[in-house]
């Protein structure tokens, strides 16, 4: 019974592992990947260690993943912040990756204060 129980604690974590994994190979998931990647090594080293490193994507594919999320909702976001009409899943995931394209350029709320505050 204990093997049972290990093996399908293994199996488990290699699945978990796995999903992790593939989560972050899609442009948005690497797009918050570099975004964390830039503030702990702001927190750690400094905005100038933070500024070499080498970023996977680009500001402009993670403003296409951005379109891509505010596109769902074609015309009932003219004129009106497109967060106004999105479900809560689509919210957060839009105020994420906003926060993330922030990051990247070196600005934003997390961003200065891991440089400010380390």
């Amino acid at each position: 019974m204990k093997q049972l129980t290990l093996k399908a604690l293994f199996i488990s974590a290699i699945a978990a592992m796995s999903m992790n994994t593939q989560a972050a190979d899609d442009v948005y998931g690497q797009c918050i990947a570099d975004a964390e990647t830039v503030i702990s090594v702001a927190k750690k080293d400094g905005g100038t260690a933070a500024r070499e490193v080498e970023q996977k994507t680009d500001v402009a594919q993670c403003m296409a993943e951005l379109a891509k999320i505010e596109a769902k909702y074609g015309d009932k976001t003219v004129a009106r912040n497109p967060s106004s009409v999105m479900t809560p899943e689509d919210r957060a995931a839009w105020a994420k990756l906003f926060d993330a394209i922030d990051a990247k350029q070196y600005k934003g709320v997390p961003y200065l204060q891991a440089v400010y505050y380390r």
